[in-house]
C-alpha cells in the first residue's frame, strides 16, 4: 500500500512539476535557485520514468509511465534550446540568422504539445489504475473512488488557478501578428533588460475605451480612447522583460487626485520615471515624456520609448556650460530673464544630467574636464582664444567627445575655425518671415536624423530667432576632419533680412540654407566623398546609425536666442535642445529599432474570380453539404431498416 501510494504521489508529482516549473523558472531571479529547481524537476521526471521497470506485484509493466516522462525531459531540453537562440540573438543584434525567429516559433509549438502530451498521459496512467481498482472491488471502492475523484479534480483546478495566476502576474503575452505588431522586437528587448537596480515607473496617461468624453473634446479623445488597448497590451508585457517595470494607466480628465505628483500632464502622454535603489522620497526621479496621440505615431512608439528608458535610467552624467567668453550661461545673462538659460538646464536635470559652470575658476581654458561628458558653448560674444580652441579640437578629437555649440550672430566668435574642418563657415546675416516679427523665423525643415525622429512635436517646427546661416566652404588642403550633416535648414518661407526691418527688399531672397549641423570625426579608414577629388565641395554625408560612442560628436546651430527661457517653451524648441544633447551619447543599438508599420495586404480578383466566389459561396458549398447530409440520412435508415429485419 505505501508502494503504491509513493508511485502515485510521485508520478503526479512528476506532471505538475512540469506544469509548475516553467512560470516558476522565470519567476526566479538567483542563477542557483533556477539550477537547483530544474534539477529538482528533472530528478521528479527521471525517477517517475525508472518505476516502469520496477511494477507491484499486482502490476505489469507501465509503458505510458516511461513515455510521459520522455516527453517531459524533452520539453525542458526544448525550453532551454529557445533560450540559447533568443541569447544568442541578442548578442548579435541586427547581425542574428533571419532563422531563429521562426524556429524558436516551432520549438514553442512542439514545447506545448509534448507538455500537453505529458499531461494527458499522466491522466490516462490513472485512470487505468482506477479503472483495475474498479473491477476487484467495485462496490466496496465506490464512494472512495467517487470521493478521490472529487478530491483530485479540486486540487487539479487549484493548480490551474493558481498557474494562471503567476502567468498573469509574469504577463506573457504571445504576438501572433506577421510582423511583431503588439510586441518588442529582440533589440528592444536587449536595452529594456539592461538597465540597473531600480525601479522604473511607466504611467501612461489615456481615457478608457468606454469613458465619455467632454463635448469639446471628442474627437481627440475617440483617437486616445483607440490607442490604449494596444499601449495596453504592448506595454503589459515589460513585466516579463524585467520585473523592476511598473506599468500603470490613469485618465488626465477624469482621475485628478492622482495627478498631484506629476504636475502638468494631458492625455495621450506616456511618461517614464526611474527611481535609482535606495534613493530617498526627496530626490527628484529623472523623467522623460513620449506623446502618442494618433495611431500613426505608434509606429515609432517602441524606439522613443527604449530611448526614455535608456535616457532616465542612464547614469547621472555630468555637462560643463562654458561662462568666460560672455555665453548666455554666464552670470551676465543671470539678471536677463528672457535671456537667461534657467529652463533649459532645469529640462536637463529632469533627463539625468549634472549642470555645472565652466570658467576661470575651474581651469578653463586650457583644459576640458575629465568627468566632461558634454560641453556647451551657448553662443559666447567674445572671440575663443587659441587655447581654448584647441582644447575644443582636442577633446573632440583625441577623446571622441560629445560638444553642442550655438552661435551668436552678433558676437564675435563664428567658429569658423572649427566648421573649416567639415568644410563649411558660418554667414553673418539675420532672416525674417513674417513682418510683423522681423528677425524671427518657424522652421519645420527638418532633415533625416536620430535626433529629429525623436521630436514629437516637429510639425509645429522651431522659433528660430535671429540666427544666421552656414554655407559650404572648401576645406583647406582639400582634407576635412570632420563629417558634416546638416540637421535643421531655414525653410523656403524666409528671406534674408541683413538689417532686419521686417521687410523683403530688393536683393533680399528667399533662401532654403542650413541653420543646424552635425559633424563627427571619421571612423579610421573612412573618408568623405568629398576627400576622393581634391578640390571638390563637400558632399554631406548620411549619418550612419551603426556607428555611436566611438566617433566625437558636435551639433552647431547658427543661433542661440531659441535656447533662451524667452523662446525655449514655443513649438518643439525644448524637445531639439534636449534631443540634441540626448543623442550625444545614444545607444548604438536604437536605430537598428525597426518602426512597427501596419501593412495591411490587399488582394486584387479579376472579374472572373470574383463570379466564381460567388459561385462557390451561393452554390455549392451550400449544395456538397445538403448532399452530404442526405446521403448520411438515407444510409442511417438504411442500416435501420436493416436491424429491424
Amino acid at each position: 500500500m505505501k508502494n503504491e501510494l509513493f508511485r502515485r504521489v510521485l508520478s503526479w508529482g512528476s506532471t505538475l512539476g512540469l506544469l509548475l516549473f516553467f512560470p516558476i523558472y522565470d519567476s526566479l531571479t538567483s542563477l542557483g535557485a533556477r539550477l537547483g529547481f530544474t534539477l529538482f524537476v528533472l530528478a521528479l521526471l527521471g525517477a517517475a520514468g525508472i518505476l516502469r521497470y520496477f511494477p507491484s506485484k499486482k502490476e505489469e509493466k507501465d509503458g505510458n509511465l516511461t513515455i510521459s516522462s520522455v516527453l517531459g525531459i524533452i520539453a525542458l531540453g526544448i525550453y532551454f534550446l529557445r533560450i540559447y537562440l533568443e541569447e544568442s540573438a541578442l548578442q548579435k543584434g541586427g547581425a542574428a540568422p533571419v532563422w531563429i525567429s521562426p524556429v524558436r516559433e516551432f520549438l514553442l509549438v512542439i514545447l506545448v504539445l509534448f507538455v500537453l502530451g505529458n499531461f494527458f498521459l499522466g491522466m490516462l496512467r490513472e485512470w487505468e489504475r482506477e479503472s483495475l481498482s474498479a473491477q476487484s472491488s467495485l462496490k466496496s471502492s465506490k464512494q472512495g473512488m467517487i470521493r478521490d475523484f472529487l478530491l483530485g479534480t479540486g486540487i487539479l483546478l487549484l493548480i490551474v488557478v493558481l498557474a494562471n495566476y503567476i502567468a498573469t502576474i509574469r504577463n506573457h503575452n504571445f504576438d501572433l501578428s506577421s510582423h511583431g505588431q503588439f510586441s518588442f522586437s529582440l533589440e528592444a528587448k536587449k536595452l529594456l533588460k539592461q538597465i540597473p537596480e531600480g525601479e522604473v515607473d511607466v504611467v501612461a496617461f489615456y481615457p478608457r475605451p468606454l469613458e465619455n468624453a467632454p463635448a469639446s473634446d471628442k474627437a481627440s479623445s475617440l483617437s486616445l480612447r483607440r490607442i490604449r488597448p494596444d499601449l495596453e497590451i504592448l506595454l503589459g508585457q515589460l513585466a516579463s522583460i524585467r520585473a523592476s517595470y511598473k506599468v500603470r494607466f490613469i485618465n488626465a480628465d477624469v482621475e485628478l487626485d492622482e495627478l498631484t505628483e506629476f504636475g502638468q500632464v494631458s492625455n495621450g502622454t506616456v511618461l517614464v520615471r526611474f527611481k535609482k535603489k535606495g534613493a530617498a522620497v526627496t530626490d527628484k526621479a529623472p523623467e522623460q515624456k513620449i506623446s502618442v496621440k494618433d495611431k500613426s505615431d505608434l509606429e515609432e512608439f517602441e524606439r522613443k520609448f527604449v530611448q526614455a528608458v535608456v535616457n532616465v535610467t542612464t547614469k547621472e552624467r555630468k555637462i560643463y556650460f562654458t561662462e568666460s567668453n560672455g555665453e548666455r550661461y554666464s552670470q551676465v545673462f543671470q539678471n536677463l530673464p528672457n535671456e537667461r538659460l534657467n529652463r533649459l538646464t532645469s529640462g536637463l536635470a529632469f533627463l539625468n544630467f549634472k549642470v555645472s559652470a565652466l570658467g576661470f575658476k575651474e581651469g578653463w581654458p586650457p583644459k576640458v574636464p575629465d568627468d566632461t561628458d558634454i560641453l556647451v558653448i551657448a553662443g559666447p560674444t567674445v572671440p575663443f582664444g587659441p587655447e581654448a580652441r584647441l582644447a575644443v579640437l582636442d577633446f573632440v578629437k583625441k577623446k571622441n567627445g560629445k560638444v553642442m555649440i550655438t552661435v551668436e550672430p552678433k558676437g564675435g566668435e563664428s567658429f569658423d575655425w572649427l566648421l573649416e574642418e567639415a568644410g563649411y563657415r558660418f554667414v553673418k546675416t539675420g532672416f525674417s518671415q513674417i513682418p510683423s516679427q522681423p528677425g524671427v523665423i518657424v522652421t519645420k525643415a527638418f532633415r533625416k536624423h536620430p535626433i529629429e525622429e525623436t521630436l514629437s512635436k516637429k510639425d509645429l517646427g522651431v522659433v528660430f530667432p535671429y540666427a544666421g546661416y552656414f554655407e559650404a566652404k572648401t576645406p583647406e588642403g582639400g582634407q576635412k576632419q570632420f563629417d558634416a550633416f546638416p540637421l535643421l535648414d531655414s525653410g523656403g518661407d524666409a528671406y534674408l533680412d541683413p538689417n532686419q526691418n521686417g521687410k523683403q527688399d530688393p536683393g533680399e531672397e528667399k533662401k532654403n540654407v542650413p541653420v543646424a549641423l552635425v559633424l563627427q570625426t571619421f571612423v579610421k579608414g573612412r573618408n568623405s566623398p568629398a576627400d576622393m577629388i581634391p578640390g571638390a565641395p563637400p558632399i554631406p554625408s548620411v549619418p550612419n546609425p551603426t556607428e555611436g560612442e566611438e566617433r566625437g560628436r558636435v551639433v552647431i546651430y547658427s543661433g542661440t536666442s531659441w535656447l533662451t527661457d524667452q523662446y525655449l517653451p514655443f513649438a518643439a524648441n525644448y524637445e531639439l535642445a534636449s534631443a540634441s544633447a540626448t543623442w550625444m551619447h545614444q545607444s548604438v543599438s536604437l536605430p537598428s529599432i525597426p518602426p512597427r508599420k501596419e501593412e495591411i495586404q490587399s488582394v486584387s480578383l479579376t472579374d472572373g474570380q470574383k463570379r466564381a466566389v460567388w459561385i462557390l459561396g451561393m452554390f455549392v458549398f451550400p449544395g456538397l453539404i445538403a448532399g452530404l447530409g442526405s446521403i448520411y440520412v438515407i444510409r442511417r435508415r438504411r442500416i435501420g431498416r436493416k436491424d429491424e429485419d
